[in-house]
């Protein structure tokens, strides 16, 4: 009995693996879009401009989900609205494809106490002083900081598809995959600090990596719905806090993690 279900597990997974042979990706194209939920570690933020120099320490951060209404996920004119993705992904054999896309996610610090370290010397500033470690309660009218339109993540993957099972018609295939990149970041940051005027721009602010693992599913040859999970590092050293070309500066770095859900076509070219 041992020997037989041996023998069929063992018959089973090459059925599988020829239908999966068989299926082939070389030259096709395919595009998605889908939605995020993301995670992130904690960090600390430094603050640098005319008259001040500090660090706040052990910063907590969270996403920022829309609520689900249909006029706010599927109408075009606010599919922006939520933490969304999206990709355009070119098969260079039939297991390898790169890609391009964002990843847009936002970031959000609530009201929370820290440590603060440096100076803030500047006329009329009611938090001037000099800090070593001293704790602080970071609330709006000292700093409001966000990435929430958004913390998005410009990159480029590599990413290798393998087909665990395909129809006879090739009209339904599961296709696990995994990949690994990097990108810029290109926040557009709301800050306000110290009861300063808001920065709210689009800028380069630096770089991230990241690697992610999901499951493709095929059907009727040309649809796909698939889900990942991607994880990665960002560095971020030059983060605007002013507005209007002013010098000011904030500078972060920490860990993300992401699972999202999309829905897309692929065509031969």
């Amino acid at each position: 009995m041992k020997k037989r279900t041996i023998l069929f597990s063992l018959s089973l997974f090459v059925s599988v693996v020829g239908f999966a042979q068989n299926f082939t990706h070389r030259g096709d194209m395919n595009i998605y879009w889908g939605y995020n939920r993301s995670v992130f570690s904690t960090s600390d933020i430094r603050f640098t401009g005319s008259g001040y120099d500090f660090t706040l320490n052990d910063i907590k951060a969270y996403d920022r989900p829309t609520d689900f209404s249909f006029s706010t996920y599927f109408k075009p004119a606010s599919i922006t609205i939520p933490q969304y993705v999206y990709r355009a992904s070119y098969f260079v054999t039939d297991r390898w494809a790169l890609s391009i896309g964002m990843d847009h996610m936002k970031y959000v610090m609530p009201v929370q106490s820290s440590h603060i370290s440096g100076e803030i010397n500047q006329t009329g500033n009611p938090f001037n002083g000099q800090y070593d470690h001293q704790e602080i309660q970071v609330t709006p009218d000292f700093l409001k900081f966000e990435h929430t339109d958004g913390l998005n993540y410009l990159n480029l993957l590599a990413e290798y598809y393998y087909e665990i099972y395909s129809s006879s018609s090739h009209n339904f295939g599961i296709v696990p995959f995994a990949g690994a990149g990097g990108g810029m970041m290109i926040p557009k940051s709301n800050v306000t600090l110290m009861n300063g005027e808001r920065s709210d721009k689009f800028h380069i602010d630096g770089f991230g990596i990241s690697v992610n693992a999901g499951v493709q599913f095929y059907f009727y040859k040309h649809f796909f719905f698939r889900t990942q999970v991607k994880g990665g590092y960002i560095n971020m050293p030059d983060i605007l806090t002013r507005p209007d070309g002013a010098s000011d500066r904030a500078s972060q770095d920490f860990w993300f993690g992401m699972l999202d859900f999309a829905f897309g076509g692929q065509w031969s070219l």
